[in-house]
């Protein structure tokens, strides 16, 4: 879980657009995030874990322990239930829309570059992938 403690630049994403758009996320919030290209800080203090993402027009901070419920708000305003859980070298963020009960995964694994982010949900079947290279630890 260590590995993937450190700062990260977006490299690349795939799929990001049609993924939003099968979630429901408007048009205009879409362009918004697909066009982004934000920074992402992980760190750790303790059991609590904090996914910092920074873009020029919003800012995303996440707190969590693994095993433990927590709420989060996405950048496009949607309220979601979560929880972490750490399988098969990844951190994976299960969460679910309070508003269409939707539920979407997130797995974030270290590479040779820095950080992939795969994005799932159980309501449809994109499948969209962040990359971010690592810039510090």
């Amino acid at each position: 879980m260590e590995a993937l403690i450190g700062s990260y630049q977006h490299s690349k994403s795939e799929n990001l657009d049609e993924y939003f758009g099968k979630m429901g996320v408007p048009w205009i919030a879409r362009k918004m995030i697909t066009s982004s290209s934000p920074s992402l800080e992980i760190s750790q203090n303790g059991d609590e874990w904090t996914l910092l993402f920074k873009t020029p027009m919003k800012n995303n901070n996440m707190k969590f322990k693994f095993g433990e419920e927590f709420e989060e708000t996405t950048p496009f305003g949607a309220k979601m239930k979560g929880k972490a859980s750490f399988e098969d070298g990844k951190m994976i963020l299960r969460a679910q829309n309070l508003d269409n009960n939707s539920v979407m995964y997130r797995e974030f694994s270290s590479t040779d570059e820095g950080l992939q982010i795969v994005m799932r949900s159980e309501n449809h079947n994109v499948v969209a992938i962040r990359r971010f290279k690592k810039v510090s630890k």
